[in-house]
């Protein structure tokens, strides 16, 4: 009989950046290649992952050679933004702002450019990830589905996730997964996103025949690359403040 492992506790650190204190989070995680830092593009939290405990035990001599890279990494940071009343989002590229109303067709709606939501101002944050969740699941199923019609394929299953390090992916088991906050960028972005996963249904690669996959599902590629490049970071600021 074979037991899992219990998941190795996340080990909070400081490190000395810019001459402030900063809380970083070391982790130890096997099947990494390499020692590894990351900022989290949105939060700006800080990450080391160590691919062995002896490597473990240095991650933070590791993370302060790394301070430079940290320090410029957290600069480009732009400052949250929380899913309350008061605050614009862009939802499909559109700002749309957020309004509380003390009674409603739903818990959240959108019309003529505002996001209500209903209920107690604690509950806001909540209740609008959850309609942004949704939106963002209706309209990746629509579009997934369509295109993958165009070229004869079926995903087994799409799902939306909360990543900061990729856009959307699809698995061995052609399970599509998309990030929710692509629901706040414009529809030619979100389109390309979605094509490119669904191309890897062929291809699971970046040949020159996964890209010509791509091209036959949407008009253009750069100017989606280009706008992500630019405006992807920003899209990470938008938090569930108290969630």
């Amino acid at each position: 009989m074979f037991f899992k492992s219990k998941p190795e506790p996340v080990r909070r650190e400081l490190l000395k950046i810019d001459g402030q204190m900063l809380e970083v989070k070391v982790r130890l995680n096997p099947r990494a290649r390499r020692m590894i830092v990351k900022v989290h593009p949105g939060t700006g939290e800080v990450s080391i992952t160590a691919p062995s405990r002896r490597a473990l035990a240095v991650a933070l001599d590791f993370a302060q050679r790394e301070t430079a890279w940290i320090s410029g990494q957290l600069a480009k940071v732009p400052g949250p933004v929380a899913l309350v009343p008061g605050a614009t989002i862009p939802f499909r590229g559109v700002p749309h702002e957020i309004r509380a109303s003390a009674k409603g067709p739903a818990p959240v709606w959108r019309a003529d450019g505002i996001i209500w939501v209903r209920g107690r101002e604690a509950h806001a944050p909540r209740r609008v990830l959850d309609f942004l969740k949704r939106e963002a699941r209706a309209l990746f199923e629509e579009r997934a589905l369509a295109l993958a019609a165009r070229i004869n394929v079926k995903p087994s299953r799409i799902t939306v996730r909360d990543t900061a390090s990729r856009w959307g992916s699809c698995s061995s088991t052609r399970s599509l997964s998309f990030s929710w906050r692509l629901i706040l960028a414009p529809d030619f972005v979100l389109d390309y996103v979605v094509a490119h996963e669904v191309a890897h249904l062929h291809e699971m690669n970046h040949s020159p025949r996964f890209w010509a996959h791509v091209r036959s599902l949407v008009d253009d590629l750069d100017a989606p690359q280009d706008w992500l490049k630019q405006n992807g970071r920003a899209l990470q600021r938008y938090v569930a403040a108290g969630c």
